[in-house]
Parts: structure tokens; C-alpha cells; sequence
């Protein structure tokens, strides 16, 4: 690893992709390219290591980050050539840990089913991870982006695999290449590029289907007095069976060339046929760049890649033998519109040969230091409202298509894994980017599930319901439609600074653009009367003495987080309660009932039971019935409470708010407070505050639109459906 030029590391994973492709872009003069040597002769164990790092990943990471962590300094960046699987995206996750550049060269482009092409069929791991993707062209580029990859990191730069069928020299005479497999130069032969099928088909169906064009390939060629060569795939997998292996064997028409030990490359291989045929390997299309006749044999039915190219398609032995007679009476033209499509979708418009000097020349620049910027994590991707791949959340199945059945989409996430159990199921949570938790309350899965996202790394997004949740209350089961985000504890933590709080004392002034947009959205909410619930009647009230002022005392759950978080407890709302008979005997004094304690069958702070002693207080009444917070702040001057979200409401409706205990909106000079804390010493506007809780950190869902929302749209089927 002493060199005095750039280093960039790769994993010889695969030889026949990776080294090809490393070999095919090695510049001594400008940089150097050295193996990622964590596993000895990793290409003999690499099925180990496989299983191993799916198995065990949070081990597996200890051992890369071990290794890596000296040659940090050192390195301009990690080549990778797909990052989907766990033993490698563990790497993958191990460099943004490092702030190690990644660099994706995906040596694969070719699927039978689109959503399972680069994907992994048990992690579900789809979206690449690296920093800068390198790829083919506009069919890679539109998959990645459709599946949230950043466009701009998308570069197109044709496939190296296809450069050395531009104007290809052989390394063989056609005698000396037919005497390897004991066959004749002077017949017409059949190149099958056999694939292993295991991960966008049903494996055994498809590998049946491949045997079976093998053999119908084997008796028309016999029948025709063809040759047939099988290559078997780079990855060793047995795919011929016992049978078709001996016939091939004994047939005096065919030849195997076996990935154990391959006798030519695939272009040698290529450039000595007549026909490459497939169901659907690049072989056949790197045959189409040479001039052969691609026979695509779609035994198995699929959406077939190559379709605007108008191979040649067979589906059962006659069809195979009328277009083995076909090019034997016509020879092959390609089709002109196909080549013009291809070079769209898997080159960077045109097959020039020079895809590895593009790469070159990219990797030259990239290890100039700042060139390569990295991604942003997973983290704060969900706060720059980017796509992230897989979340994990400790929450069960009635739960996740109950209250958070719109959670994906407002997190922006692909795909969601089942973290209660922990580190006991860490083989599925390997290839998790972000880990979710629902609250801070203590629970034992959310302890299990930090164990997990330790071990492995990753990091942790704290929700809670957002400010405008739903139609009805939580308690009844309808899914929320907005949740809030944090990075460090709940948004109403008064004990450590919550990234809301942090955003309010250290963030910046707010843009004019933005300062419009909160000031519209405060007058839609207070117009549309919109409040956290929205179930409750909208009428106006008629309670007490009409010629009295009056204040409102805001109840809350018995037990809610937000109280304790907030500096408060029981005894904080009788001394509030205490404080209003004292201080406002001339008021009528309201006491609002918590709806999840109407009709929820929850206790509250403020029960019959504590407020047994008001009957005797002749200004003192009890709202024990669901209402509109509007209608309640139509009638009164000023709102008094402990932590209550509702509190913020009435600001934004214009009232006085005193706080007891110390909300979100506490602290900031908008609120007489009770409590002090030294952290919040700065000044905020009301629009401020709304701005950085509702719409920076906050995200939305509208069922009617059956997609995340913008605040406006929310307010809007809000307003519409209650």
C-alpha cells in the first residue's frame, strides 16, 4: 500500500467481472489500484464470505472497520462493483462511517424481472449506497433515480465490458480455437452463455427452462449440423444437471466450457461463433456488437430487455431451428433503431470503445481532494428530504398497517424490517441504512433494537406524531398523517437539546420565501379551525357567565412522556390549577378534559377524581366533552398549560399562553413561562417556531392524493374529511 499516486481500493470479488474491469481501468502513471485484502484467496472462500457476512454482520464490520481504519489515510477512494448484498454493503456503510469515498462500476445491467435488478431477494437492499455511480446509461441511470438515487450522481460512461468488441483482435485462429473443444472451424456454431437465474426468477422453474433450450439448442444443432458450445456461468453454479451434462459430453456436436476453468474469455468465445445464443446474458447483446446473431431462448416468460433490439426470440425447438436455417440462408442484419436505442440505454450514446478511458479520466479527477463529495447519510437524508433504502422499526404488524400505515412514504423510505427482536435477528437487519424509534418512553424492544443498531453502526431517527396527526385521536386506530423527526430525543424534551430546540437557538433567520409560506400556513390552520384531532364538534360555546373574561387550563394524558420530558408532573397542574382560582377570581376559569381521557378510556391529569373539589368553586367548569380547540379559544383571553401541544395552537389563534412545565414553544419569548432553561436564550417569532416544528421537521401524508404531502395539502384533507 506505499505508493506515492492516488490509491483506490476494489474487492476482487468475481474474477471474470472484477479483475477484468480492473485491469481494463489501471493507470500506473495516475493512480493506483490494490485489492481490499480482508479474506485470504477471497475468490476461492468468496461463498463463505458471503454467507458470513449475511450471518454475522455485525462481526463482519468489526473486521472491516479494522482493516480499513489504517488505510484511511491513504485512500482516495473504494471501487465497487455492486453494493446490494450485505458482505458488501457493510463495507459500504463501514466507508460513510470513515468518510471514505465509494464508488460504484456496476458490471451488471441486464434483468428478466426490473424490480428485482439490483436487489437483494433477502435484505431487500435495492439503492446503491455509493458516493458516485459510474454506469452504463439511461436504462441503470433511470432504475437507480426511479428508486431515489441523486440523478446528479449518475454518470454515464458506457459499459468497459462492451469496449473490447469494437474492433477486437483474436487471440486464437478459428483452427486453433475449435481444436480447445475438440471440435470443427469449418461448422456453424452456437455460443450458449448460460446464466445461474437465482435471483429474479423462480430458480428452480427458470433453471428447468434454460436446460431445456440447452437441449432443444443441442438437437437442432445436431439436426442442422451445427456445434453448440455451453459456456456455464462465472459463478460456478451447477446449472446443467446430471443429464444434459452427459449429453452434452457425449455428443460429437458440443463442448462445455466450464467457470472453473474457462479455456477463452467471453470475447474470444464470442468472436469465433456464429450464433450467441441466451435467455438473456450481455453476452448475446456483446455478440450483437460483432456482428453475430443474438437468439434470445425466452423459455421462461419474462419482460425481455433486449425487445427494442428485435433479436431473434425463440421459445421451443421449432422456432430455434427456423432461425438457425433463416441465418444460414440470410446471414444477420442488425436492426439500425435497436443499435440506436441500445447505445442509449446501456452506453453514454454511442458503443465508441472508450468507457474505460471515461472511467480513467474520472478517477484521475476524483482523487483530487474535495472532487468527490460524499452522499449524506442516511440520516440526513430524511431530513433533506432525500429517499432513503430500508428503515427498521421495533414496532409490530398490526401497528405498522394500523397507526403507521403511511410511515414509509413520509420517511421516504423503499422498504421497512421488523427490529423488536434486536440482535437476534440481525441477519435481517444487515443491510439497514436507518433505524427508527417510535417516542423515547422506555421500552424493551426499543432497548434490543439500539443493541442492533450499535453493533452495526447505523444510526437512529426519533418520530412522534406530528402537530396536525389525524381526523380522529390516536386511540381509535386511524393511521397518522404526519409525523415529527429528531435526531437526538423527542422534539418536546426540555431535559437535553432536542434538534428542534437546537434549530430555534443556533439555526438561522428564517428566509423571506419562508417567512411568507409560515405566515399563510398559521392564518390556513386558524381559518380552517385545524387542530392536532379533528373530530370534535365545531360549535360555539355557551358555558359560564357571558360577562365574564375567561382563561383556559389545558388538561393532559396521565402518563404522557411530554409532561415528565417537559419538567412537570402531577403536582404542576394543581399549582397551575392552584394559580388560576388565586390569581383570576373575576375570570370564569375553563378546564378542558384531554380527548383520549373523554374517549380514549385514558386517565388524566385533571379527573373527576382531582377535580372533585371545583363544584364548590362557582367560577371553576369542567369542559368534559370533545369540542373544537377553536371553539374554546373564540371565547376565552388567555390559555394556561403544563406542556400541552395545544398551547401552541393558541398562539397561533393570537391568545396569551402561560406555561408550567416547558414545551417545545416554551423558552423563546413568546409564552409567560414558569420555568427557565439557559440553553433557549434566544429570541423567536411565532413564525419561527412554526417554520422549524411544522414544516422543516415535520412530514405529511394525504390519503385522497395516496402520497406524501406538502403542510397545505395536508390542512386541505384535513378541512375536507372531518
Amino acid at each position: 500500500m506505499e505508493s506515492s499516486k492516488p490509491i483506490f481500493l476494489y474487492i476482487p470479488w468475481i474474477a471474470e467481472h472484477t479483475n477484468t474491469l480492473i485491469d481494463n481501468i489501471q493507470s500506473e502513471e495516475d493512480y493506483t489500484l490494490a485489492p481490499l485484502d480482508f479474506v485470504a484467496d477471497l475468490n476461492t472462500h468468496r461463498r463463505e464470505v458471503l454467507r458470513f457476512a449475511r450471518e454475522n454482520p455485525d462481526t463482519y464490520r468489526k473486521m472491516i472497520v479494522r482493516r480499513l481504519i489504517p488505510l484511511r489515510p491513504k485512500l482516495a477512494g473504494i471501487i465497487f462493483t455492486f453494493d446490494w448484498a450485505p458482505v458488501m454493503r457493510v463495507i459500504a456503510h463501514v466507508c460513510e462511517e470513515l468518510s471514505i469515498p465509494r464508488i460504484l462500476i456496476p458490471h451488471e445491467s441486464v434483468f428478466v424481472d426490473k424490480t428485482k435488478y439490483y436487489w437483494d431477494p433477502k435484505s431487500y437492499a435495492s439503492q446503491p449506497l455509493a458516493d458516485v455511480i459510474l454506469g452504463w446509461g439511461d436504462l441503470q441511470k433511470s432504475i437507480f433515480v426511479e428508486r431515489g438515487y441523486p440523478a446528479s450522481r449518475f454518470f454515464s460512461v458506457g459499459a468497459p465490458k462492451f469496449d473490447k468488441y469494437t474492433e477486437y483482435l483474436p487471440n486464437l485462429s478459428r483452427p486453433q480455437y475449435f481444436r480447445l473443444f475438440g471440435l470443427s472451424p469449418a461448422q456453424k456454431t452456437v455460443l450458449f452463455a448460460s446464466q445461474p437465474l437465482d435471483s429474479q426468477l423462480n430458480m428452480r422453474v427458470a433453471r428447468e427452462s434454460q436446460r431445456k433450450a440447452i437441449g432443444d439448442l443441442l438437437t437442432a444443432c445436431e439436426s442442422l449440423e451445427y456445434q453448440l458450445i455451453v459456456r456455464l456461468p462465472p459463478s460456478k453454479d451447477n446449472i446443467l444437471g446430471a443429464g444434459l451434462e452427459k449429453r452434452l459430453v457425449l455428443s460429437s456436436y458440443a463442448a462445455i466450457d466450464d467457470a472453473l476453468c474457462y479455456l477463452v474469455p467471453p470475447e474470444e468465445a464470442i468472436y469465433h461463433s456464429d450464433v450467441v445464443a441466451s435467455v438473456n446474458s450481455t453476452m448475446m447483446f456483446e455478440g450483437f456488437l460483432m456482428g453475430k446473431m443474438p437468439l434470445s431462448t425466452k423459455y421462461v416468460d419474462f419482460d425481455q430487455i433486449w425487445a427494442p433490439c428485435r433479436f431473434p426470440l425463440a421459445t421451443n425447438l421449432v422456432e430455434i431451428k427456423r432461425h438457425l436455417e433463416t441465418y444460414m440462408a440470410e446471414g444477420f442484419v442488425a436492426d439500425q433503431a435497436g443499435m440506436e436505442w441500445a447505445a442509449s440505454q446501456f452506453s453514454n450514446g454511442s458503443f465508441d470503445g472508450r468507457s474505460t478511458t471515461r472511467i480513467r479520466d474520472y478517477l484521475i479527477e476524483a482523487a483530487r481532494p474535495g472532487v468527490l463529495t460524499p452522499q449524506l447519510s442516511p440520516l440526513n437524508k430524511v431530513f433533506n428530504r432525500e429517499r432513503v433504502d430500508i428503515i427498521a422499526i421495533p414496532s409490530s404488524d398490526a401497528t405498522w398497517h394500523g397507526v403507521q400505515r403511511y410511515l414509509l412514504p413520509m420517511l421516504n423510505a423503499n422498504q421497512r424490517i421488523q427490529s423488536n427482536q434486536g440482535k437476534d435477528s440481525i441477519i435481517e437487519l444487515a443491510s439497514v441504512d436507518l433505524f427508527v424509534q417510535w417516542g423515547i418512553t422506555e421500552k424493551l424492544e426499543k432497548k434490543k433494537q439500539m443493541e442492533a443498531r450499535n453493533a452495526l453502526g447505523r444510526e437512529l431517527v426519533i418520530l412522534e406524531d406530528g402537530f396536525i396527526r389525524s381526523v380522529g385521536i390516536g386511540l381509535s386506530g386511524e393511521p397518522g398523517l404526519s409525523i415529527i423527526l429528531d435526531d437526538t430525543t423527542s422534539y418536546y424534551d426540555a431535559t437535553k437539546p432536542s434538534r428542534l430546540e437546537r434549530l430555534l437557538q443556533s439555526g438561522p433567520e428564517l428566509t423571506e420565501q419562508e417567512m411568507v409560506r409560515a405566515e399563510a400556513l398559521i392564518a390556513k390552520i386558524v381559518e380552517g379551525r385545524v387542530s392536532k384531532y379533528n373530530h370534535a364538534p365545531d360549535a360555539p360555546l355557551s358555558i359560564g357567565n357571558p360577562q365574564k373574561l375567561k382563561i383556559l387550563l389545558l388538561d393532559q394524558r396521565r402518563g404522557d412522556q411530554s409532561v415528565v420530558s417537559g419538567m412537570a408532573d402531577e403536582a404542576t397542574f394543581r399549582k397551575m390549577l392552584q394559580d388560576a382560582i388565586h390569581h383570576y377570581p373575576n375570570h370564569d376559569i375553563l378546564i378542558k378534559q384531554h380527548p383520549d381521557a373523554i374517549t380514549g378510556g385514558k386517565g388524566s391529569y385533571f379527573d373527576n377524581q382531582s377535580l372533585a373539589f371545583i363544584k364548590n368553586v362557582d367560577n371553576v367548569f369542567l369542559i368534559d366533552f370533545d369540542i373544537n380547540p377553536h371553539a374554546l379559544f373564540d371565547v376565552v383571553e388567555e390559555v394556561h398549560v403544563v406542556t400541552s401541544g395545544m398551547g401552541f395552537e393558541a398562539l397561533m389563534a393570537g391568545k396569551k399562553v402561560h406555561c408550567y412545565g416547558m414545551p417545545f414553544y416554551a423558552g423563546w419569548e413568546l409564552t409567560e413561562d414558569r420555568l427557565q432553561i439557559s440553553r433557549r436564550s434566544r429570541q423567536r417569532r411565532l413564525t419561527d417556531v412554526f417554520h422549524f416544528a411544522y414544516v422543516d421537521l415535520s412530514r405529511y401524508y394525504n390519503p385522497d392524493l395516496g402520497r406524501a404531502c406538502d403542510l397545505e395539502e395536508a390542512i386541505d384533507y384535513i378541512v375536507l374529511h372531518r
